[in-house]
Protein backbone atom coordinates (compact mmCIF):
# COMPACT_ATOMS: atom_id res chain seq x y z
CA UNK A 1 0.00 0.00 0.00
CA UNK A 2 1.32 3.62 -1.11
CA UNK A 3 2.41 5.57 2.01
CA UNK A 4 3.15 9.04 -0.41
CA UNK A 5 0.80 10.50 1.45
CA UNK A 6 0.19 11.19 5.56
CA UNK A 7 -3.56 10.12 6.40
CA UNK A 8 -4.50 13.14 9.10
CA UNK A 9 -7.94 12.29 9.44
CA UNK A 10 -9.41 9.43 12.15
CA UNK A 11 -10.65 6.43 10.62
CA UNK A 12 -13.89 7.18 11.66
CA UNK A 13 -13.92 10.16 9.41
CA UNK A 14 -13.11 7.68 6.43
CA UNK A 15 -15.72 4.88 7.18
CA UNK A 16 -19.12 6.85 8.44
CA UNK A 17 -21.53 8.64 5.92
CA UNK A 18 -18.88 7.57 2.66
CA UNK A 19 -20.53 5.38 0.02
CA UNK A 20 -16.69 4.22 -1.07
CA UNK A 21 -13.72 3.76 1.20
CA UNK A 22 -10.23 4.27 -0.03
CA UNK A 23 -8.03 1.24 1.06
CA UNK A 24 -5.04 3.36 0.80
CA UNK A 25 -6.24 5.94 3.15
CA UNK A 26 -7.80 4.07 5.20
CA UNK A 27 -5.08 1.65 6.03
CA UNK A 28 -2.59 5.11 6.71
CA UNK A 29 -5.62 6.64 8.93
CA UNK A 30 -5.34 3.06 11.11
CA UNK A 31 -1.23 3.94 11.53
CA UNK A 32 -1.99 7.47 12.52
CA UNK A 33 -4.99 6.80 14.51
CA UNK A 34 -2.39 4.13 16.77
CA UNK A 35 0.48 6.49 16.61
CA UNK A 36 -1.84 9.60 17.99
CA UNK A 37 -2.89 6.97 20.12
CA UNK A 38 -1.44 4.42 21.45
CA UNK A 39 -4.06 2.80 23.60
CA UNK A 40 -7.32 3.74 21.70
CA UNK A 41 -11.02 3.37 23.31
CA UNK A 42 -13.29 -0.03 22.77
CA UNK A 43 -14.91 1.31 19.91
CA UNK A 44 -12.13 2.50 18.31
CA UNK A 45 -10.26 -0.90 18.33
CA UNK A 46 -12.74 -2.94 17.07
CA UNK A 47 -13.53 -0.40 14.41
CA UNK A 48 -9.06 -0.69 13.64
CA UNK A 49 -9.75 -4.43 13.76
CA UNK A 50 -12.75 -4.78 11.36
CA UNK A 51 -11.24 -2.45 9.06
CA UNK A 52 -7.62 -4.28 9.11
CA UNK A 53 -10.04 -7.71 8.32
CA UNK A 54 -11.87 -5.38 5.73
CA UNK A 55 -8.34 -4.64 4.39
CA UNK A 56 -6.35 -8.19 4.96
CA UNK A 57 -9.94 -10.00 2.52
CA UNK A 58 -9.69 -7.18 -0.27
CA UNK A 59 -6.49 -6.94 -0.99
CA UNK A 60 -4.24 -9.66 -2.23
CA UNK A 61 -2.55 -11.29 0.83
CA UNK A 62 0.66 -10.33 -0.66
CA UNK A 63 0.07 -6.95 -0.64
CA UNK A 64 -1.49 -6.76 2.56
CA UNK A 65 1.37 -8.84 4.40
CA UNK A 66 4.03 -5.87 2.73
CA UNK A 67 1.66 -2.52 4.13
CA UNK A 68 1.53 -4.72 7.91
CA UNK A 69 5.35 -6.10 7.79
CA UNK A 70 6.13 -2.82 7.14
CA UNK A 71 3.73 -0.04 9.29
CA UNK A 72 5.53 1.29 12.37
CA UNK A 73 2.12 0.18 14.36
CA UNK A 74 2.41 -3.16 13.50
CA UNK A 75 2.82 -5.11 17.06
CA UNK A 76 -0.22 -2.52 17.88
CA UNK A 77 -2.28 -3.97 15.18
CA UNK A 78 -1.67 -7.76 15.51
CA UNK A 79 -2.84 -6.79 19.53
CA UNK A 80 -6.08 -5.44 18.24
CA UNK A 81 -6.45 -8.81 15.95
CA UNK A 82 -5.83 -10.46 18.72
CA UNK A 83 -8.19 -9.41 21.31
CA UNK A 84 -11.32 -10.82 21.95
CA UNK A 85 -13.55 -8.11 21.10
CA UNK A 86 -16.78 -9.72 20.11
CA UNK A 87 -19.22 -9.76 16.91
CA UNK A 88 -18.16 -7.63 13.82
CA UNK A 89 -19.16 -3.81 14.47
CA UNK A 90 -18.97 -3.02 10.94
CA UNK A 91 -20.31 -5.31 8.51
CA UNK A 92 -19.65 -3.28 5.14
CA UNK A 93 -16.56 -1.58 5.38
CA UNK A 94 -15.12 -4.32 2.71
CA UNK A 95 -17.89 -4.27 0.67
CA UNK A 96 -17.02 0.23 0.23
CA UNK A 97 -13.36 -0.36 -0.31
CA UNK A 98 -11.85 0.87 -3.39
CA UNK A 99 -8.25 1.49 -4.85
CA UNK A 100 -8.46 4.58 -6.65
CA UNK A 101 -5.77 6.31 -9.16
CA UNK A 102 -2.95 8.08 -6.76
CA UNK A 103 -1.13 11.03 -8.26
CA UNK A 104 2.21 9.61 -9.29
CA UNK A 105 0.18 6.91 -11.61
CA UNK A 106 -2.10 9.61 -13.06
CA UNK A 107 1.44 11.11 -13.98
CA UNK A 108 2.99 8.34 -15.17
CA UNK A 109 -0.14 8.32 -17.31
CA UNK A 110 0.49 11.62 -18.82
CA UNK A 111 4.33 10.62 -19.17
CA UNK A 112 3.76 8.16 -21.53
CA UNK A 113 1.38 10.81 -23.44
CA UNK A 114 3.98 13.32 -23.35
CA UNK A 115 6.20 11.21 -24.94
CA UNK A 116 4.96 11.54 -28.47
CA UNK A 117 3.81 15.22 -28.69
CA UNK A 118 6.41 17.49 -30.93
CA UNK A 119 5.08 20.69 -30.00
CA UNK A 120 3.90 22.15 -26.00
CA UNK A 121 0.82 21.25 -25.52
CA UNK A 122 -1.53 22.34 -22.52
CA UNK A 123 -4.22 21.01 -21.38
CA UNK A 124 -6.96 20.73 -17.90
CA UNK A 125 -8.50 18.22 -16.65
CA UNK A 126 -12.05 18.10 -14.51
CA UNK A 127 -14.69 15.24 -14.04
CA UNK A 128 -13.89 13.02 -11.06
CA UNK A 129 -9.68 12.96 -11.08
CA UNK A 130 -8.86 16.93 -9.51
CA UNK A 131 -11.34 15.86 -6.39
CA UNK A 132 -9.74 12.00 -6.10
CA UNK A 133 -5.91 13.64 -5.81
CA UNK A 134 -7.32 16.05 -3.49
CA UNK A 135 -9.00 13.86 -1.63
CA UNK A 136 -12.33 15.44 -1.42
CA UNK A 137 -13.91 12.29 -2.73
CA UNK A 138 -12.92 8.32 -3.20
CA UNK A 139 -15.51 7.61 -5.69
CA UNK A 140 -13.21 5.46 -8.25
CA UNK A 141 -13.60 6.28 -11.76
CA UNK A 142 -11.89 4.80 -15.01
CA UNK A 143 -12.06 8.38 -16.67
CA UNK A 144 -9.91 11.31 -17.37
CA UNK A 145 -11.95 14.22 -18.50
CA UNK A 146 -10.31 16.62 -20.63
CA UNK A 147 -12.31 20.05 -20.37
CA UNK A 148 -13.73 20.90 -23.58
CA UNK A 149 -11.89 18.11 -25.89
CA UNK A 150 -9.46 15.55 -25.91
CA UNK A 151 -6.73 17.39 -28.36
CA UNK A 152 -5.75 15.36 -31.24
CA UNK A 153 -2.17 15.07 -30.56
CA UNK A 154 -3.28 12.35 -28.00
CA UNK A 155 -6.50 11.17 -29.56
CA UNK A 156 -4.29 10.11 -32.31
CA UNK A 157 -1.97 8.08 -29.93
CA UNK A 158 -3.86 5.01 -30.58
CA UNK A 159 -1.22 2.40 -29.70
CA UNK A 160 -0.24 4.33 -26.31
CA UNK A 161 -4.16 4.92 -25.19
CA UNK A 162 -4.96 1.09 -25.69
CA UNK A 163 -1.63 0.62 -23.18
CA UNK A 164 -3.40 3.21 -20.39
CA UNK A 165 -6.52 1.84 -20.99
CA UNK A 166 -5.19 -2.02 -20.16
CA UNK A 167 -2.29 -0.97 -17.42
CA UNK A 168 -4.41 1.46 -15.59
CA UNK A 169 -8.02 0.81 -16.53
CA UNK A 170 -8.59 4.42 -17.63
CA UNK A 171 -9.81 6.05 -21.01
CA UNK A 172 -9.83 9.38 -22.27
CA UNK A 173 -12.89 11.80 -22.11
CA UNK A 174 -14.09 14.75 -22.09
CA UNK A 175 -16.53 17.76 -20.28
CA UNK A 176 -17.61 20.54 -21.84
CA UNK A 177 -16.32 23.98 -20.01
CA UNK A 178 -20.04 25.56 -19.47
CA UNK A 179 -20.43 23.07 -16.89
CA UNK A 180 -18.00 24.62 -15.19
CA UNK A 181 -18.22 28.25 -13.03
CA UNK A 182 -17.05 31.56 -15.43
CA UNK A 183 -13.29 32.22 -14.59
CA UNK A 184 -12.45 28.93 -13.76
CA UNK A 185 -9.15 29.04 -16.36
CA UNK A 186 -8.33 31.46 -13.29
CA UNK A 187 -8.40 28.75 -10.25
CA UNK A 188 -7.22 25.79 -11.79
CA UNK A 189 -4.04 24.48 -10.66
CA UNK A 190 -0.56 23.42 -12.29
CA UNK A 191 -0.31 19.32 -12.27
CA UNK A 192 3.03 19.00 -14.05
CA UNK A 193 4.96 19.40 -17.39
CA UNK A 194 5.70 15.69 -18.95
CA UNK A 195 7.76 16.50 -22.15
CA UNK A 196 5.79 19.07 -24.16
CA UNK A 197 2.49 18.26 -22.43
CA UNK A 198 1.42 20.49 -19.50
CA UNK A 199 -1.46 19.70 -17.77
CA UNK A 200 -3.49 21.64 -14.91
CA UNK A 201 -6.72 20.42 -12.78
CA UNK A 202 -9.56 22.32 -12.41
CA UNK A 203 -10.09 23.63 -8.87
CA UNK A 204 -12.31 21.49 -6.29
CA UNK A 205 -14.90 24.11 -5.47
CA UNK A 206 -15.42 24.60 -9.26
CA UNK A 207 -15.85 20.99 -9.70
CA UNK A 208 -18.39 20.87 -6.77
CA UNK A 209 -20.35 23.91 -8.09
CA UNK A 210 -20.85 21.92 -11.54
CA UNK A 211 -22.22 19.19 -9.38
CA UNK A 212 -24.99 21.23 -7.85
CA UNK A 213 -27.19 21.13 -11.01
CA UNK A 214 -27.08 17.60 -11.36
CA UNK A 215 -29.95 15.25 -10.52
CA UNK A 216 -27.24 12.40 -11.27
CA UNK A 217 -27.36 9.69 -7.69
CA UNK A 218 -23.50 9.80 -8.06
CA UNK A 219 -22.80 13.41 -7.94
CA UNK A 220 -25.06 14.33 -5.16
CA UNK A 221 -23.12 11.17 -3.35
CA UNK A 222 -19.90 13.45 -4.67
CA UNK A 223 -21.05 16.46 -3.14
CA UNK A 224 -22.29 14.85 0.07
CA UNK A 225 -18.67 13.61 0.56
CA UNK A 226 -17.05 16.56 -0.72
CA UNK A 227 -18.91 19.00 1.05
CA UNK A 228 -17.48 17.60 4.86
CA UNK A 229 -14.12 18.72 3.51
CA UNK A 230 -14.40 21.79 1.48
CA UNK A 231 -15.47 25.49 3.13
CA UNK A 232 -19.35 26.47 3.02
CA UNK A 233 -18.86 29.81 2.82
CA UNK A 234 -16.44 29.47 0.04
CA UNK A 235 -18.59 27.17 -1.79
CA UNK A 236 -21.49 29.62 -1.56
CA UNK A 237 -19.14 32.42 -2.90
CA UNK A 238 -18.44 30.54 -5.60
CA UNK A 239 -21.89 30.08 -6.63
CA UNK A 240 -23.37 33.17 -6.18
CA UNK A 241 -20.56 34.70 -8.33
CA UNK A 242 -19.10 32.90 -11.11
CA UNK A 243 -21.78 30.00 -10.78
CA UNK A 244 -24.57 32.74 -10.75
CA UNK A 245 -25.42 31.63 -14.58
CA UNK A 246 -26.20 28.71 -12.95
CA UNK A 247 -28.83 29.97 -10.04
CA UNK A 248 -30.24 32.18 -13.04
CA UNK A 249 -31.22 29.15 -15.22
CA UNK A 250 -34.70 28.41 -14.59
CA UNK A 251 -34.20 24.99 -15.16
CA UNK A 252 -30.67 24.20 -12.80
CA UNK A 253 -31.64 26.70 -9.72
CA UNK A 254 -34.47 24.14 -8.25
CA UNK A 255 -31.63 21.26 -8.40
CA UNK A 256 -29.65 23.28 -6.95
CA UNK A 257 -31.80 24.44 -4.12
CA UNK A 258 -32.55 20.85 -3.49
CA UNK A 259 -28.77 19.43 -3.72
CA UNK A 260 -28.36 22.55 -1.21
CA UNK A 261 -31.13 21.86 1.12
CA UNK A 262 -29.74 18.26 1.26
CA UNK A 263 -26.13 18.39 1.99
CA UNK A 264 -26.29 21.39 4.24
CA UNK A 265 -29.53 21.36 6.17
CA UNK A 266 -30.34 24.67 5.23
CA UNK A 267 -32.24 26.90 2.97
CA UNK A 268 -29.45 27.95 0.19
CA UNK A 269 -29.16 31.67 0.73
CA UNK A 270 -26.78 34.48 0.23
CA UNK A 271 -25.23 35.40 3.43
Amino acid sequence: MSQDQVANEHPWNIVWGQPYIDSNRLALAIEQELLRNPQPDFRTRLLIRDSVQALQSFDRSETFSKWLDSSAVKAKIEAILQENLGESGFHNIKDRLVTNIKRNELEQVFELLGRNIRKPLEVCIAGSIPALISEVTARPTDDIDFIDEVPSEIREQRETLKQIAKKYGLTLGHVQSHYLPSNWQSRRHYLGEYGNLRVYVADQYDIFVSKLSSKLEKHQDDLRVMSARLDKDQVRERLFTDGKAFLESAHDRPTIEANWQFIYREPLSLI
